[in-house]
């Protein structure tokens, strides 16, 4: 338990320093040559250029869109690849993806500033504010699809919703068996995110909350409490409080048929052949519908590589960056905090805060603290879209990354890309 705290504790003072020291860029400089004081090689650069011009060349990826920023300096943001295979239609830097559960990040740092007003604590339980939230853990599914249950040893609190531990049902069996269950029967869409909250939470716990770590429909829940304590819609919040201030035009959970152009095709790989997508929204409303009651806050949102870039370099800041402060500086050092029981079963070294996961320190069985074996420094933040769509914060070495794709499965090629780009600093 020592070991635990003061890994985490360490995790927390490099993150404080890191926050506190660096300058705070207010918007993104696009130079013709990196200036000498980035210290990123742009020879080096190239390398990126070639992985992902590779991968689309042999057809793994339909395309692929960079963003890279250090010191609020963009050093890599180029296009490759097709949008529209079938049209053949070259992918632009200005196009539309789905974000999927990118969405999560914007939503928890939505809540925390209903947070820093007062209108919760973290470890409020959550039957206080949802008295359907349920007090029972499932223990058996029988196979008539009726399951025993027992009481939790703990309730649930807004705390372990924004870390995953809270132990929501992320179990397909289980959703379907619990849509079985709904009065109004079979896949009925929800008509509000209040009507699929109240519903998921009338299932059982996985386990106790607090206990584990489980990707499931909490940030759901978390999206349904933005509404009920600032009285507002769940989009409407977020565009008033992040999307608008940050700059963030672009991104959106609906659109005016207008915009239908700039969305990115979605595409499966199936044994090497590339071939679109059709129904991709996993759950969340098709963006042209003119239904605009129902917004998912797992996921959702859509939006341009450089609308999301904008928010990570707002977390790099320390909360600040257009000239506005979106969140304080100590509640995201807060978030960025290691919240999760040690060990769990998101893996090895697996750490995550409140919204996003956390890159940990190593440490030997000798007590020494060690690099990972990642060249990702410690303390970095990152999260993803089940499309494949991802994004790195390192507050160590001032750096925004991001890649986008709209393709599955996983082409593996982040890490890669990773590589790529640290591999290029100087």
């Amino acid at each position: 338990m020592k070991k635990i705290l003061f890994l985490s504790l360490f995790l927390f003072v490099g993150l404080i320093e890191a926050f506190a020291q660096k300058p705070t860029p207010q918007k993104f400089e696009y130079p013709a040559k990196i200036p000498p004081s980035v210290n990123v090689s742009s020879e080096r650069l190239e390398y990126i250029d070639r992985l992902l011009l590779e991968y689309v060349d042999k057809g793994t990826i339909p395309h692929a869109l960079t963003f890279v920023a250090r010191k609020g300096v963009v050093v890599h943001h180029k296009a490759f690849g097709w949008s529209d295979i079938g049209k053949w239609k070259l992918l632009k830097k200005s196009d539309i993806f789905r974000n999927y559960s990118q969405t999560k990040a914007i939503v928890s740092v939505a809540l925390m500033t209903l947070f820093e007003q007062g209108k919760f604590r973290l470890d409020d339980p959550l039957a206080k504010y949802i008295p359907e939230c349920t007090g029972l853990v499932l223990e058996k599914i029988n196979s008539d699809s009726t399951y025993t249950t027992r009481p939790v040893v703990s309730p649930i609190t807004i705390r372990h919703l924004l870390s995953h531990t809270s132990g929501i049902m992320g179990n397909r069996d289980i959703l379907i068996l619990h849509r079985k269950q709904r009065k109004e029967g079979g896949d009925k869409p929800y008509e509000t995110l209040a009507e699929e909250v109240k519903d998921i939470l009338k299932l059982p716990l996985a386990f106790d909350p607090g206990t584990q770590w489980n990707y499931h429909p909490a940030t759901d829940v978390c999206g349904y409490l933005i509404e009920y304590f600032s009285g507002k819609s769940l989009r409407e919040y977020v565009k008033e409080t992040i999307l608008i201030p940050l700059g963030m035009k672009d991104s959106d959970w609906y659109y005016p048929e207008s915009y239908r152009s700039r969305m990115v095709k979605s595409y499966i790989n199936k044994n090497g052949v590339l071939t679109e997508q059709y129904n991709v929204w996993s759950g969340a409303r098709n963006p042209f519908t003119t239904d605009f009651s129902y917004c998912q806050a797992g996921t959702g949102l859509n939006g341009t590589i450089e609308d999301y870039a904008r928010f990570c370099q707002m977390i790099l800041n320390g909360g600040i960056f257009n000239g506005i402060r979106i969140i304080g500086r100590r509640t995201l050092e807060m978030m960025c905090t290691d919240q999760l029981p040690h060990p769990n079963n998101g893996g090895e070294d697996f750490h995550f805060g409140l919204g996003f996961q956390i890159y940990p320190e190593r440490k030997t069985e000798d007590g020494k603290i060690t690099a990972s074996t990642s060249m990702v420094s410690p303390g970095s933040l990152h999260w993803g879209g089940f499309y494949n769509t991802d994004y790195l914060i390192d507050p160590k070495e001032e750096l925004v990354i991001l890649l986008y794709m709209n393709v599955i499965p996983n082409p593996h090629v982040w890490e890669k890309f990773l590589n790529t780009v640290y591999q290029a600093l100087q």
